[in-house]
């Protein structure tokens, strides 16, 4: 790029998450910003003194080098493809679509354009999930096996509009059964298994879940638990819940290896434990707070920046705008490529298909593979 500074263009109101990691980053400058709703569009662009103000995607691409595509899921795929057909670099917020369809739609606009594509998962980028995954890749758990994650979340306040209207999650999270919103919880066990082995993958999925209790209304079951078997016939569970009269617990993670095990906490503003050790019969064993094992984090999060430790999700907004920065930059592969992004986002739409079968397994592509591109996208009008 002939310019000093990238120029970033961010859409949707829940772009503002990375703002302040983005203005910490020299060589990028927040220049736009799109929102449909002029009022806030306004608000949040004379908080950030950002100078572009757009309520039309397309329009905003002229001015940008890269996107933020932070809108409602339903927009993610097409609002990216937009972007990449433009020649603009893209990170896009989870999930990265809403059908299988949209997932091999985007990896051909990836590959046509030769733009950079980076999903912003930034729950992998949580301290004590990327302090994991490095003792996984330094194999003190020993090999790894098992994992879980959970994201139990009751947001039945924002399935409507004051007026009684529904929004985006009212059709997109909770208007369809199954994970519909898997990657909070995949994402950073995925990166642990593949901290250790890069080829691991989900290759087939099975769902079920609680029934309709709390919200009748809607058709998502009040839990569903996802069952991913990888590439090595090793075993992840995620357990989703939008739904239940409880409090939030949103970063629940375990991982059991050979040697070791990790389990975070199940309450709020407390850490989790690890034992690592041998297999002797008859000892004691002991865990130990996560915090003891801080010496494995990388020197960055050993000692983050100021502009760090102000982004949000635990410093994990910076450090996902800065990887998706540094790749357009350097040209190297992001954290959460585009296959990494549809593995993810896919087991959450074949789970829908899983529990609408009675929790049957369901196997998930290979887009690494141009062998499983389905035959019927060709017969279809593009994009």
């Amino acid at each position: 790029m002939n310019r000093d500074k990238i120029r970033i263009g961010i859409a949707g109101q829940r772009g503002g998450d990375f703002i302040t990691g983005l203005k910490a980053i020299a060589s990028a400058d927040l220049v736009a910003f799109c929102e449909i709703d002029e009022e806030r569009l306004h608000r949040l662009a004379d908080k950030y003194d950002v100078p572009g103000r757009f309520t039309r995607f397309e329009e905003m691409l002229d001015a940008v080098d890269a996107v933020v595509v932070a809108t409602p899921m339903q927009w993610h795929a097409p609002q990216t493809i937009m972007a990449l057909k433009a020649g603009k670099h893209v990170m896009s917020e989870v999930t990265a679509a809403v059908s299988m369809e949209e997932c091999w739609r985007t990896i051909d606009a990836v590959q046509e354009s030769r733009c950079t594509y980076m999903m912003a998962e930034n729950y992998c980028y949580r301290r004590d999930n990327v302090l994991v995954k490095e003792m996984a890749r330094k194999g003190m758990f020993g090999e790894l096996y098992f994992g879980e994650g959970e994201y139990l979340h009751e947001v039945r306040f924002m399935h409507h509009f004051e007026d009684g209207s529904p929004t985006w999650r009212h059709y997109w999270q909770v208007g369809q059964n199954g994970s519909t919103y898997p990657t909070h919880s995949l994402g950073p066990v995925m990166q642990w298994f593949q901290a250790v082995d890069p080829d691991e993958r989900v290759v087939e999925v099975i769902c079920v879940g609680s029934g309709q209790h709390t919200d009748p209304e809607h058709p998502h079951d009040d839990t569903t638990i996802l069952l991913c078997k990888l590439k090595s016939g090793k075993l992840i569970k995620v357990r989703l819940d939008m739904m239940s009269n409880r409090p939030h617990q949103m970063t629940y993670y375990s991982v059991q290896g050979t040697r070791g095990v990790y389990e975070a906490s199940r309450l709020e503003n407390e850490r989790g434990h690890i034992w690592v050790g041998g297999s002797k019969d008859g000892e004691h064993r002991q865990w130990k707070p996560i915090a003891e094992f801080e010496e494995h984090l990388p020197e960055e999060w050993r000692t983050p920046s100021d502009e760090a430790r102000k982004a949000g999700h635990g410093g994990g907004d910076y450090f996902v705008m800065r990887d998706f920065i540094e790749a357009i930059r350097t040209g190297a592969p992001p954290p959460i490529d585009v296959y990494t992004a549809m593995e993810w986002t896919a087991a959450g739409l074949c789970s829908q298909t899983s529990i609408e079968s009675g929790g049957v397994a369901i196997k998930v592509p290979n887009f690494r593979d141009p062998a499983q591109r389905p035959i019927w996208l060709d017969a279809m009008p593009k994009w």
